[in-house]
């Protein structure tokens, strides 16, 4: 049988865990769940924090690559223009069958077709023109196309031998070609622009690029 001072003192004893209880869920429990919370806040702002200064790094990153990423579009814009272009185009390819400083071509012809639509913004249209002269001359002239600025992809090549240039007769012994070429050529073009002709067509059917060929081809096989 307990003696009533320790039954004093386990009643003492409850009434202090009842009321160490009662205190912290009425007072700790409450300010520990603020706590919680202004942390999960803090956790979240200083997220927000990294996020923004990532950012900040990347546009600082762009700015300071700004002449690089400039660069880049203009050769990107080089090779597929926003507009077709043609009279420039034609400019190159005169360039590259010039009698002194390219291939050493006379043109024949030059016909452009219509824009076709394409997928990604991207357009096309085809090309064809017809030359004449020596047959490494014409392999030249093909691979300066090829390697111009503007993206130019070569579609069909069809050669044949030839007596004669721009109406001037030449003997079968020089082994002269001529040589139809089809290729096709790009353009940026929106999604709301309809395909159209390209404009300022030249007429180069029996002229030359820069300058009228002698009576004989200007090489020799």
């Amino acid at each position: 049988m307990l003696r009533r001072p320790a039954i004093a003192v386990l009643i003492a004893l409850l009434l202090a865990i009842v009321v160490g209880a009662a205190g912290y869920f009425l007072l700790v429990g409450p300010k520990k769940g603020q706590v919680d919370k202004v942390q999960k806040d803090i956790e979240a702002t200083n997220a927000k924090i990294q996020e923004q200064q990532n950012t900040f790094k990347q546009l600082t990153d762009i700015k300071n690559r700004s002449a690089e990423f400039e660069a880049e579009l203009a050769t990107l814009q080089a090779k597929i223009p926003q507009q077709p272009e043609l009279p420039s185009l034609i400019r190159n390819i005169q360039t590259a069958a010039d009698l002194r400083t390219g291939a050493g071509l006379p043109w024949l012809s030059f016909t452009p077709s219509d824009i076709a639509a394409g997928t990604a913004g991207v357009s096309s249209y085809i090309f064809t023109m017809r030359v004449a002269g020596f047959y490494d001359q014409v392999v030249d002239l093909i691979y300066r196309l090829e390697r111009m600025q503007r993206a130019i992809v070569i579609s069909s090549v069809t050669m044949g031998p030839t007596t004669s240039i721009l109406d001037l007769p030449y003997s079968a012994n020089y082994g002269l070609v001529s040589c139809d070429i089809s290729a096709k050529t790009f353009t940026f073009t929106s999604s709301n622009t309809a395909p159209s002709t390209p404009t300022s067509t030249p007429s180069t059917t029996g002229s030359t690029p820069s300058s009228t060929p002698a009576s004989t081809p200007t090489s020799t096989p």
